[in-house]
């Protein structure tokens, strides 16, 4: 590791995330309150970050790896700078997506949930960090881009929460594919913790695993290690494609959604399917 924090950067060699890393440790870790990203690095902001360095930037809700420092370090690079608030997710739960990320892990995403309340974050981004992150969602194939209904998400006690820039919409990402429905319910994923989850719970190791038996076996039996499985979805989109397929026959669409879906289109999207 070069000089990357552990605590938010693990998994690290010479300052690149491993392949198997990426996949297993998704959503990875992030911090509970506000911070600043700077040239690439987390600056925890213990008091909070103010209405003023926020204006003129649009707020978009992170449910997975956008919550986390090395997830924006990875998207917009070594110079990343941009504010993250925390935040709280009313009535959504966030859970499996019936997808699978060009790095192999199952992504997370919202799912409604009546008196589930998340505590999250929102990256606040310029119009060239939203531009490229619509991209790095594969907006329109992947995911949508929503607007929270209002109430939906709060911004938790701050001096300043009367101001404007906090009463503008919020928005999001959400999977298209709709999200896991084993044994007919959504699964919640464990390394994103909810006050009032109703849903079973599972961590990424754990997923990936019960995915991975969905599927056929590679050449080498049903005794493939996890991390073999792994390499062989993140080296072929086929791949990825066939075992996304088999997701479908159990995916779960949401209904009663406290968002609607914005019609917006991004530049690139198939660079990160």
């Amino acid at each position: 590791m070069t000089g990357l924090p552990a605590e938010w950067f693990p998994g690290h060699e010479d300052g690149v995330i491993t392949p198997l890393a990426q996949a297993m440790l998704y959503p990875y870790p992030a911090p509970q309150g506000d911070f600043f990203m700077v040239d690439g690095l987390p600056r925890l902001a213990p008091d909070g970050i103010g209405a003023d360095a926020l204006r003129g930037r649009v707020p978009v809700l992170s449910v997975g790896s956008n919550r986390a420092p090395l997830q924006l370090r990875r998207k917009f690079g070594p110079g990343a700078s941009l504010p993250v608030t925390a935040a709280i997710l009313h009535d959504v739960d966030i859970v499996f997506a019936a997808s699978l990320s060009y790095y192999g892990a199952v992504p997370a995403t919202g799912f409604p949930s009546e008196g589930a309340r998340v505590a999250l974050n929102i990256a606040w981004l310029d119009a060239d960090q939203l531009s490229h992150m619509h991209d790095t969602e594969a907006l329109g194939i992947a995911y949508d881009f929503i607007r929270y209904h209002p109430g939906a998400v709060s911004h938790g006690d701050r001096p300043d929460a009367d101001d404007p820039v906090f009463g503008q919409p919020v928005h999001g990402y959400e999977s298209r594919a709709g999200v896991l429905g084993f044994d007919g319910k959504p699964m919640a994923h464990a390394a994103i913790k909810a006050e009032g989850r109703v849903f079973p719970a599972m961590d990424e190791p754990s997923m990936l695993s019960r995915v991975q038996a969905m599927g056929q076996p590679l050449p080498e039996g049903d005794d493939t290690p996890l991390e073999d499985w792994i390499t062989a979805m993140q080296a072929s989109r086929s791949a990825r494609d066939e075992v996304m397929h088999r997701m479908e026959a159990i995916a779960l669409q949401p209904q009663s959604m406290p968002w609607d879906i914005l019609d917006t289109e991004a530049g690139n999207p198939e660079a990160y399917l």
